[in-house]
């Protein structure tokens, strides 16, 4: 049958119109057996498919299914994932695995549009996704506008640490307190997203050559993790018009957790046009009704899994069944109400009639060592802990990836002098430098190991870590003595506003210069000493 018909489940009943008792002639499940399910993708009119249900049906066995097959068909798959379910399918096929939380789709790439035009996008998008009001919106597109402006006269793109910090700038100088209220919303509300996920781009010309996938559970609010599926959605359709038409699909985009997008103008592009140029979709939704109307208009199938929700059960069953004469709706949604895990009904342009199937099974990889070592080195990591962790890797692999990733500069390294934590360390991402990133990390431990709770911020809205000494917040800042001396003394100002005290730690070849301003700093090689937590309360 060759790599055109793939084999993903088999057949155990199809929906037939017949004679039955009394002479009435209805539409009925009969059974079929050693019948095999095959698709052929690259016959269908649209490559787009459905995967819909309920929680636990089997819908993310059955795109695996479906995934596997069609890499194995010569297409590849590029996956958004929110949980992290495809890692183990990554090894098997392949794929690149990309943690969105470092590596990222930056909104403000222009990507050959006029700034205005991409400046209304972005407004757009983020109005949807943070259910902004009118006036909120006509503020954020003219601090969009103003950041394009002073960005390209420095001659880069922006992103969204600019953004955040044009509407500092904007709400420093606000007069009226209605103003200032509305840019201290936005600033609240984008700083959920000031991460290394919208900062710098995937190379999309790679993702589109090769398969992959994106893992964006690291992205920890469903608003974060829908501006980044759309965000990556508009550079693949910027992309795909730049590239020549296609007589073949060349490449699938899986979309977990779809509905999240809804009547998403983006998509319902891609659906539209994806066909000419090779683009498919695999939408996976627990709401059918959610997702967007051109792509439901232009799926060649749907594959649902068991469903109990009265509403979508309805709208799913109607979907599938085109109406009710002789009981075809009636039968449809029967099936669907009392469907069984790994089963599913299947319908589409090239399906005559509705059946219901069951899946094969799909068998994981046994792992990815480059996205274990960058899970690993999320938040630092000493060499010798990262190579005892990898111990179920080849090391002379491990030792090669890990130099692969810090050439790439997905991971940073640093030698650190500092007591018990001492050697080389590594980080994957990272907002700075990586001693300052690494030191942060650091002394976030150390304080847990003194009984301290504290949060790593490490971004433009809050401190590098947040601590509870004693009942009261205070601020700790890490300075590498990088930069102006007189910045340090201007964000000190700035946290009195919100804590009780700030804590200076600094690297040691600095101390003396910032004793000098501040009169009393905690050299960084003293956060491995054992009287560190004495030194933290007498300075709090």
């Amino acid at each position: 049958m060759g790599k055109n018909n793939i084999v993903i489940g088999n057949v155990v009943k199809e929906l037939g119109f017949g004679l039955i008792s009394f002479g009435e002639n209805r539409w009925k499940w009969k059974a079929r057996h050693f019948m095999r399910f095959r698709v052929e993708p690259y016959r269908w009119i649209n490559p787009h498919m459905m995967i819909v249900g309920g929680s636990g049906g089997g819908k993310s066995n059955a795109c695996k299914v479906i995934v596997r097959a069609l890499c194995s068909s010569g297409a590849r798959v590029a996956i958004l994932d929110p949980h992290n379910e495809y890692l183990g399918l990554s090894g098997s096929i392949g794929a690149d695995v990309y943690d969105a939380s470092r590596n990222g789709i930056n909104m403000f790439d222009t990507d050959g549009m006029v700034e205005k035009e991409r400046a209304s996008e972005i407004t757009g998008m983020l109005k949807r996704n943070f259910r902004l009001g009118e006036v909120q919106g006509y503020a954020l597109y003219k601090c969009i506008m103003y950041t394009y402006r002073i960005l390209s006269e420095k001659g880069r793109s922006p992103n969204i640490h600019d953004l955040i910090f044009t509407i500092k700038v904007f709400k420093k100088n606000a007069r009226l307190a209605s103003e200032i209220g509305i840019l201290e919303s936005l600033e609240r509300r984008l700083s959920l997203i000031d991460t290394g996920a919208f900062e710098k781009s995937a190379e999309m010309g790679k993702v589109m050559k090769g398969n992959s996938v994106f893992l964006l559970s690291g992205l920890h609010t469903p608003e974060a993790q829908s501006i980044y599926i759309e965000g990556f959605l508009r550079k693949l359709y910027s992309n795909m018009l730049s590239s020549e038409k296609q007589g073949r699909t060349r490449l699938y985009v899986v979309i977990d957790e779809a509905e999240k997008l809804g009547d998403n103008p983006v998509i319902g592009k891609i659906a539209a046009e994806g066909r000419k140029y090779g683009i498919g979709l695999i939408a996976i939704s627990q709401r059918a009704k959610l997702l967007d109307k051109d792509l439901r208009g232009n799926a060649a199938m749907m594959i649902s899994f068991g469903i109990r929700e009265p509403e979508e059960l309805n709208y799913v069953a109607n979907f599938i069944s085109g109406g009710n004469e002789s009981g075809r709706f009636t039968e449809v949604k029967k099936a669907l109400r009392s469907m069984g895990r790994g089963y599913a009904i299947v319908f589409g342009s090239q399906t005559r009639n509705p059946a219901i199937v069951r899946f094969n099974v799909n068998v994981e990889g046994s792992g990815n060592l480059r996205y274990r070592i960058l899970t690993l080195s999320r938040d630092g990591i000493a060499r010798d802990d990262l190579e005892r962790q990898l111990g179920g890797f080849d090391m002379d692999s491990a030792r090669l990836e890990v130099a692969s990733l810090i050439e790439s500069a997905d991971m940073k390294e640093c030698s650190i002098a500092c007591g018990k934590y001492s050697g080389v360390w590594y980080i994957s991402g990272g907002r700075n430098s990586a001693e300052h990133d690494i030191a942060v990390q650091i002394i976030s431990r150390q304080l847990a190991a003194h009984g301290i709770y504290n949060k790593v911020y490490n971004n433009s809205y809050g401190p590098d870590i947040m601590a509870v000494i004693n009942g009261k917040r205070v601020a700790v800042e890490y300075e590498t003595g990088s930069k102006d001396i007189e910045s340090t003394r201007r964000m000190v100002d700035s946290r009195a506003k919100g804590y009780s005290g700030t804590i200076i730690v600094v690297n040691d070849s600095h101390v003396s210069e910032y004793l000098r301003l501040f009169g009393e700093v905690i050299a960084f090689s003293s956060v491995g000493a054992e009287d560190f937590g004495e030194m933290v309360s007498r300075l709090s």
